[in-house]
């Protein structure tokens, strides 16, 4: 039985506060400032100084009594307002017994997802499944092996964070409004096990009935193609496809080969086979050195900083594009742009 969740306002409820959260914390110099709280909206600004090599402010949201809260069956809902595009960080803190310190926050495992915000109302619905991912200093940070970490437990989260991305620029105050917050229930896999079950009936069901209906009539049906039915696009093409769809969005730090098989209509194994037939590289390889021939022309021609540059390459964060690019350049990004 899955149990019914209430949705609850974050804006305003008593159980749960939302403060200014920043590097401030760990000794950094960044500023979160709460403009304006109603019951229905919070305006809040940050802005990001020099300190920290990954400096973040923004706003936290955690229970007022200091305890675990669950997301178990829940989505985040938010309505918020941007002066510009840009990246919105959001990270979940999560207590796993046993290994952390519930007294230090920095020991939390925390999980980590960028969203793309335009300038305008964006509206967000957030599954708390999509997060999966740590970000590599915080296992160097805490001297935990990644296989330490089995799964994170949605019944013990410390906070929820909303914070400017760390590619921002610095010094540059930003703004943004916040007109809805909440915990709604999320039955979105009850439905898919149901979906599941009536479809298996439904297979099942269907399956009898054309057994029962061919040995009724005796009846023998084979299938045969035409013979000029193709399955295959020419390779020719489809390597001249795949380095175009590549080139064009490898910026997008969600990019996976299932994308790339879809928009050109072929099998995954398929591009895997081109790319290591033509250049000797999985798509994750093939994608990570185009990434770096992108980052460095970044690196020569602009005045980015690396973090930026890492974030316009698609990369997850600065932490993996100085590591990726040392391994395929055989220099840091900083000294490759001096």
């Amino acid at each position: 039985m899955v149990e019914r969740k209430e949705t609850i306002n974050l804006l305003d409820s008593k159980e749960y506060i939302i403060e200014p959260f920043s590097d401030v914390w760990d000794g950094g110099y960044s500023e979160t400032k709460i403009i304006s709280r109603t019951n229905n909206a919070l305006t809040f600004s940050c802005c990001l100084k020099k300190g920290l090599m990954y400096p973040y402010a923004g706003i936290h949201i955690r229970k007022t009594d200091s305890t675990f809260f669950s997301l178990k069956n829940y989505t985040l809902k938010m309505h918020l307002y941007s002066q510009e595009k840009q990246r919105l960080a959001i990270r979940i803190y999560n207590f796993n017994k046993g290994i952390h310190d519930s007294t230090v926050r920095n020991s939390f495992p925390l999980y980590h997802n960028i969203y793309i915000v335009e300038k305008a109302e964006n509206k967000l619905k957030i599954a708390f499944d999509s997060f999966t991912t740590i970000p590599e200093w915080w296992y160097a940070n805490n001297h935990i092996a990644e296989s330490d970490i089995k799964s994170w437990d949605k019944d013990s989260v410390g906070y929820i964070s909303v914070f400017s991305d760390p590619g921002f620029i610095i010094n540059k105050e930003r703004v943004f409004k916040i007109t809805q917050l909440e915990l709604a229930g999320d039955y979105s896999s009850l439905y898919r096990v149901l979906a599941l079950f009536v479809s298996t009936v439904l297979i099942v069901f269907i399956g009898i009935h054309s057994i029962l209906y061919q040995k009724q009539k005796r009846i023998q049906l084979t299938v045969k193609y035409s013979e000029d039915f193709d399955f295959e696009t020419k390779d020719e093409d489809l390597k001249s496809q795949i380095h175009a769809f590549i080139s064009e969005n490898y910026a997008n730090s969600e990019l996976k080969a299932s994308d790339l098989a879809n928009q050109l209509h072929v099998p995954e194994y398929k591009i895997g086979e081109i790319l290591k037939e033509n250049v000797g590289m999985t798509f994750k390889s093939f994608l990570n050195h185009t990434r770096v021939e992108a980052a460095k022309l970044y690196l020569k021609n602009s005045s980015y900083s690396i973090s930026e540059i890492a974030y316009k390459t698609g990369f997850n964060s600065p932490s993996s594009f100085n590591r990726v690019f040392k391994e395929i350049v055989k220099q840091a990004p900083g000294e490759f742009k001096n």
